[in-house]
């Protein structure tokens, strides 16, 4: 699968459901690849508060004003 969609190829394509399916495919893909990115060691930024549930955007410890 291509890390990009290619757009002339798109407008190729016979019909809206065929255009449809192939972005379709390529979003679940991404999708795929993205659910396996959190797994990877290292990729993870630990948050402020030490609440390793909290994304580093969500921790209200970085949020907050001083």
């Amino acid at each position: 699968m291509p890390d990009e969609v290619n757009i002339d190829e798109l407008l190729e394509l016979e019909s809206e459901e065929d255009r449809s399916q192939k972005i379709q495919d390529f979003v679940q893909e991404l999708l795929v690849k993205l659910r396996g990115l959190h797994k990877q060691p290292g990729l993870r930024q630990p948050s402020p508060s030490g609440d390793r549930s909290l994304s580093p955007l969500q921790d209200r410890a970085r949020t907050l004003p001083p």
